[in-house]
């Protein structure tokens, strides 16, 4: 009888005990680095008075990265942005690498590999003809590589106003549009740019912003 009260006197520790063990299992696990390949939006920005037309928009990255960032990933969408340079009409091949990774704000992770390794497309002259206009508000800002570790943007989101065919402009939402901005760490002003799928045209009100140190 005396050894059964001490067992139940002793319960509230023992418990306490065992939700601290699991507790920590948890976090310890969420750190443990994790590799998983992740769908993405395939983007090709070509230059100004160009389109391109029957490129794939579809890709998967490669990412490394604590099993926690992983859930801040979420369903959170991956975009693979690459710019060619090339303005030749007609088809032409394009490669894509790591170093076309964009990342949701707040995710920190390294990509490995971009699949499919390359694309095709075709380049064509971009119509003059704009059918309808529709904004978009509070896109968030998107900086780029290690940039984002150190500085913020100010203001974080910004408008968009999106130009286009009336039926496509229709299926477009707010993860179809990226704003990425251009860096100047030097002065601490930053241009932005828009980027929205081939065949519309798009621009940020406003179109540059300050960065500010995240640390000072």
């Amino acid at each position: 009888m005396q050894l059964l009260k001490r067992a139940f006197a002793s319960w509230p520790l023992k418990l306490t005990s065992v939700l601290l063990a699991l507790l920590l299992w948890v976090i310890a696990s969420l750190e443990e680095p994790v590799t998983r390949r992740v769908p993405a939006r395939l983007t090709l920005d070509p230059p100004t008075d160009r389109a391109v037309t029957t490129a794939t928009t579809l890709a998967t990255v490669q990412l490394t990265a604590p099993a926690r960032e992983f859930l801040k990933l979420g369903n959170r969408p991956v975009t693979v942005l690459r710019s060619i340079a090339d303005s030749n009409d007609g088809p032409g091949t394009v490669a894509l690498t790591p170093a076309d990774v964009i990342l949701p704000r707040g995710v920190s992770a390294r990509a490995l590999d971009v699949q499919p390794a390359q694309v095709s497309y075709r380049m064509v002259p971009k119509g003059a003809a704009v059918v309808l206009a529709r904004t978009w508000r509070g896109v968030p800002v998107a900086v780029p590589g290690t940039i984002e570790h150190r500085w913020v943007p100010v203001p974080e989101t910004v408008s968009v106003t999106v130009r286009g065919p009336a039926a496509r402009l229709a299926t477009l939402d707010l993860d179809s549009v990226i704003v990425l901005v251009r860096p100047d760490t030097t002065t601490g002003a930053a241009s932005l740019r828009a980027i929205v799928p081939p065949g519309f045209t798009a621009e940020t009100v406003p179109q540059a912003i300050r960065l500010q140190a995240r640390f000072p």
